[in-house]
């Protein structure tokens, strides 16, 4: 699953900096107060969409591995 984790955790940073961006949010690039308050925020909401992303993709890595176990390579 660490493969899977690997091809979309940015993924799932660019889904939600898009959102945001979608809701007429822009993210500070500068660290002021409002910056550092809403750093749980930048952690939480990609991990919550990567979690969804894992329940979509890691059964699919794992189907192939082991149809790849099975072929001997």
């Amino acid at each position: 699953m660490l493969l899977t984790v690997f091809l979309w955790h940015m993924t799932a940073l660019l889904l939600v900096f898009l959102a945001v961006e979608a809701l007429g949010f822009t993210p500070e690039s500068e660290p002021t107060g409002q910056w550092w308050a809403l750093r749980p925020f930048w952690l939480v909401a990609p991990a919550i969409v990567l979690v969804a992303l894992l329940a979509i993709f890691a059964p699919v890595e794992q189907r192939l591995r082991r149809a790849l176990s099975m072929t001997g390579r």
